[in-house]
């Protein structure tokens, strides 16, 4: 259900600090949230259809999607949101776009009034400059993810993949576990599922991962790091 969202005093309290909130003015991020819902969400839930007027969302808490779908129903993951990133705002800037957002995982999020960030944008210099700078940081990081989909093989990319979206499992000593199916996989790589489940049955065969239905533990994250050929960006 949704509810009025909390001060930004009490956000700073779960971890958004550095966010997207905390970059903008006190005042302005202060008057987003007197005029926000709050919104639970369970995993898969779709936040945002191309096709809808702009949603603003804040992570709270969980992990969201931003994927296109192509015209044969194909999706490609564009980017991930995180506790205190930001979904929707290059629509709140640029308008409408053929994007989706969805949760990936069951989720907290803050949905910010369109009208307002708007208003503000064209009269609160401040305002103005931390959207510029958060729209530079997703443009920078989108340019990574395609160099990485246009240059890397199909391994490193799916590699690559879950240490982005491994975290740390249950238990006294948890495992890193990806909680995503095999399409999702693959449509986050662009690839096909056919050529993911391969990939994962060798990893698999090789001692790194284990593999049940919608999940995959880390078995050794060092080893797979290495395989990747690049830093851990697994997060615990």
């Amino acid at each position: 259900m949704n509810r009025p969202t909390a001060a930004l005093d009490e956000l700073a309290l779960v971890g958004l600090e550095g966010g997207f909130l905390f970059a903008l003015p006190r005042e302005a991020a202060e008057r987003l949230l007197a005029e926000a819902i709050r919104i639970n969400l369970p995993a898969g839930a779709l936040v945002y259809r191309d096709e809808e007027s702009p949603r603003l969302i804040v992570v709270v808490k969980g992990l969201l999607r931003v994927f296109l779908t192509s015209a044969d129903g194909r999706q490609v993951t564009v980017r991930y949101a995180r506790t205190g990133d930001v979904a929707g705002l290059a629509l709140v800037v640029g308008g409408p776009a053929p994007m989706s957002i969805q949760a990936m995982t069951s989720a907290l999020v803050v949905a910010l009034r369109v009208e307002s960030l708007r208003a503000l944008l064209a009269t609160d210099p401040g305002v103005a400059r931390a959207c510029a700078e958060e729209l530079t940081r997703q443009l920078y990081r989108a340019l990574d993810d395609i160099s990485e989909q246009a240059f890397l093989p199909v391994r490193q990319r799916l590699v690559h993949q879950l240490l982005l979206l491994a975290t740390a499992g249950e238990g006294p000593e948890p495992a890193l576990v990806v909680h995503a199916s095999q399409q999702e996989l693959a449509d986050a790589i662009g690839s096909v599922r056919e050529v993911v489940t391969r990939n994962l049955h060798q990893l698999h065969e090789a001692g790194l991962i284990d593999i049940s239905r919608d999940e995959v533990a880390i078995r050794d994250p060092v080893a797979l790091t290495e395989l990747a050929g690049a830093p851990a960006r697994a997060r615990a």
